[in-house]
């Protein structure tokens, strides 16, 4: 059974309406970004209650401010990067938190909120490690062949970012641990963070080895970005960052489901 009266419907449609509004407005998702993040807000109202909302926010809210800090756009970084978030990113670092939801109707809650905080804990994780790495531009290296690689570039991973990244996830973990309940020394807090820091290693993992990068024969430099004259160095053209994201996301979801 949904947690809140249908009655709430009305206002949390209508609030949905002008945060797809002032998001567009402020290019912070796209249109169609902004209507799919509101669909996944009523879905989780519905199912796991307001409360569960709130790590939505934080998540949305944290990574739309660290974007604001790189205003400079890199030539090795994914071509949206810096640009509002579309439907697919949308979906890949919420939806299966959403999915999760569902589940508050047929398996014991506590469990279900559980697992939507690794899910949420992994989306910041990865988020929080590139905006915050891309900002401090220090020394990056490819987290597969441990090579120096331009900074911004998929699978790359630096001291500033990697620090970015576990602060992200001990701070979702921080958060939905005082929904939960919990005291914010029991495992359930260091299992969400730890959780959440392995997605953000696995997603490194998989972009340096599956996704594809390209090479600019004139100066040698790899990049996210396909262009005119750029050759396809390494990884599959069909895995992008949005799919490295969504696979990390749902294995090491995967993974705590067996675990719990």
């Amino acid at each position: 059974m949904p947690q809140i009266p249908a009655a709430y419907f009305l206002p949390a449609a209508l609030f949905a309406g002008v945060f797809v509004w002032y998001t567009y407005r402020k290019r912070a998702l796209t249109l169609d970004g902004g209507f799919v993040a509101a669909a996944v807000g009523l879905w989780v109202l519905s199912f796991a209650g307001p409360l569960w909302l709130l790590p939505l926010f934080f998540f949305f809210i944290s990574s739309t401010a660290l974007g604001r800090l790189n205003k400079e756009r890199l030539t090795a970084a994914d071509v949206r990067h810096g640009q509002p978030r579309d439907f697919r990113q949308v979906l890949c670092n919420g939806g299966i938190y959403a999915i999760l939801a569902t589940g508050v109707v047929w398996v014991n809650s506590d469990i279900i909120f559980l697992l939507m905080s690794v899910s949420l804990a992994v989306s910041t994780a990865d988020t929080w490690s590139s905006e915050i790495g891309q900002y401090f531009r220090q020394p990056t290296y490819d987290m597969l062949r441990w090579k120096n690689v331009p900074v911004g570039l998929s699978g790359g991973v630096s001291l500033a970012g990697t620090i970015g990244g576990l602060v992200g996830a001990f701070s979702i973990a921080l958060l939905c641990s005082l929904l939960l309940q919990q005291d914010i020394r029991t495992p359930e807090l260091s299992g969400i963070a730890v959780a959440g820091f392995c997605g953000m290693v696995l997603d490194s993992l998989l972009g340096a080895a599956m996704q594809a990068r390209y090479l600019d024969p004139d100066s040698g430099m790899l990049s996210d970005r396909n262009g005119l004259h750029m050759q396809r160095y390494s990884g599959f053209e069909w895995m992008s960052n949005d799919g490295v994201n969504f696979w990390s996301n749902l294995l090491v979801t995967a993974v705590s489901v067996w675990l719990v």
